[in-house]
């Protein structure tokens, strides 16, 4: 008879449990979220065995995490760097709790992203009511848009969008590929609700990327077989993309201009590019003060006054950690977008492919929420890839 810990159950179902609850609570509360990362991974490293399956399943992740930590020793911010390094600890930690699950197959890690769509739904519930309470009060319709949306749950507006891309393609492939026991109109229900919340969150890098998702449905339905799923979900997906369309052209009384979401994009990447102190190097882990310098000697003193960072992740680790850096990160995407392709994982491809998109115009790696978000996508696919695939010995018979 297998071991059994104090509560019955044994120390992977603890685990599977944990990390069940962890993916909820990444979209409610970030505090939460990491407390309940930072006692898994104290359990999983104690526990921890198969270093050789850890190394095969994230040196990627590893190389990166080495990078930017290796970056704190030439930066001028200390301080700031520090921060860094305390913002991606789960680039540590959720690798050693994922490689700590059994049998880490396409069913468990559909439960995992169960539970984190049902944290979704459960954060958006949160910040609809209270925008409408702030409504009642103030009569302000800003409440329902971006920050204010989303500042309830302490939630940054262009992760949240996101996440909720992220569900609705998920939510998507399930109902296409006919992959869950729930009931369709439950489903499509939940779509629709959470299309609303992006609407409602969503910039217009947000809908690039969501188009991008809706096209590969339609595009999957010509070519291939067609269903009673399919057909249904070809027709939400018509639907959706419909009022997706009217929404920017009504554009809801100017709400993108709320947001900033037109800042001037193209002039961050530049200064960014030309504060850059070394191309092989960068400024160092964290260092902001030499793009606010550059903010200031060149007539950009708003940007210098929020210590705006690139807005686009691959120039943003260029000047932070140079090439080696930039490197890593498109390393770290491309590695499960591969594994994805030469599985045929629709999946994969689906939730990856929008950090492409993403990382053009925001730094996906600079929050914990993003961080955190991507890293235990990227390992949940990762460690289904090196579970599937047969592994050779040139020692065999």
């Amino acid at each position: 008879m297998k071991k059994q810990g104090l509560t019955g159950l044994r120390f992977e179902e603890i685990i599977d449990f944990s990390v069940f609850v962890f993916a909820f609570l990444i979209p409610i509360s970030s505090f939460l979220s990491t407390r309940v990362l930072l006692l898994t991974f104290i359990v999983s490293i104690f526990l921890l065995g198969d270093y050789r399956r850890l190394r095969n399943t994230s040196w990627d992740i590893f190389l990166y995490s080495l990078i930017i930590i290796f970056g704190v020793f030439y930066s001028d911010d200390l301080a700031m760097s520090l921060k860094i390094l305390e913002t991606n600890f789960s680039l540590l930690a959720i690798p050693v709790v994922v490689v700590r699950m059994k049998n880490l197959n396409e069913k468990k890690i559909i439960k995992i992203f169960y539970f984190f769509v049902a944290g979704l739904l459960l954060a958006s519930c949160i910040s609809l009511v209270r925008a409408f309470f702030s409504y009642e009060e103030t009569k302000d319709v800003r409440f329902f848009f971006f920050y204010q949306f989303t500042n309830v749950i302490n939630s940054h507006p262009t992760y949240f969008a996101y996440y909720l891309i992220f569900a609705i393609a998920f939510g998507l492939y399930i109902l296409y590929y006919n992959k869950s026991d729930l009931s369709p109109y439950l489903i499509i229900s939940i779509l629709i609700f959470l299309f609303v919340v992006l609407v409602l969150t969503g910039g217009r890098t947000a809908f690039i990327s969501i188009l991008l998702t809706f096209s590969f449905f339609i595009l999957r339905f010509l070519v291939g077989e067609r269903g009673v799923h399919k057909k249904t979900t070809i027709v939400l997906v018509a639907a959706l993309m419909i009022v997706m369309f009217l929404v920017n052209v009504v554009d809801l009384g100017n709400r993108y201009s709320a947001l900033n979401d037109s800042w001037e994009r193209f002039v961050l990447w530049e200064s960014a590019v030309r504060a850059t102190p070394s191309i092989l190097w960068g400024a160092g882990t964290g260092d902001t003060k030499l793009l606010n310098d550059y903010y200031l000697s060149h007539n950009l003193a708003q940007y210098a006054e929020g210590s705006y960072n690139a807005h686009n992740q691959f120039i943003q680790i260029l000047f932070s950690n140079g090439v080696f850096g930039l490197l890593a990160v498109l390393i770290m995407l491309a590695r499960p977008l591969y594994v994805s392709v030469i599985q045929k994982n629709a999946l994969g491809v689906l939730v990856f492919f929008p950090f492409l998109i993403y990382g053009m115009t925001e730094v996906f790696l600079g929050r914990y929420q993003g961080v955190a978000f991507f890293v235990l996508l990227h390992q949940c696919f990762i460690a289904q890839y090196q579970r599937d695939t047969p592994v050779f010995s040139l020692k065999s018979n």
